[in-house]
């Protein structure tokens, strides 16, 4: 019983026989194997792929930048008119209770979709 495996042995598992007994030779040849398997790791497709798009539409950026820009105008518009416009109501109806800042309110939830949209933004 021989204790070397034949040539037949090492080409079915695919490897090559090595014949020499020198150390440097097979470390050599150990080195070249290592870098075509990493030469046939490293090559890339060309082949074109269609990448699906996981990101947000165009518009959505745009629109909830908008939406804080109204909301502003709505709290400025609100200051310079002393709360009476945009919406006459709150000051005309209720004077006496908190509603009577309720064109703040408003212009400051506008404010806030825009801002929770643009933390949904991909």
């Amino acid at each position: 019983m021989s204790l070397r495996r034949s040539s037949k042995d090492d080409s079915a598992s695919g490897k090559k026989a090595s014949r020499s007994g020198n150390p440097a030779k097979a470390a050599a040849a150990e080195r070249e194997r290592l870098e075509e398997s990493r030469a046939q790791a490293n090559r890339v497709s060309r082949t074109p792929q269609k990448v699906k798009e996981t990101g947000s539409p165009r518009w959505y950026a745009p629109s909830m930048v908008t939406l804080m820009v109204i909301g502003l105008l709505w709290v400025v518009v609100t200051y310079l008119f002393k709360g009476e416009y945009p919406i006459p109501y709150f000051v005309q109806h209720h004077a006496s209770d908190l509603l009577v800042n309720g064109n703040l309110y408003i212009g400051f939830v506008i404010m806030m979709l825009g801002f929770l949209g643009l933390l949904r933004w991909k």
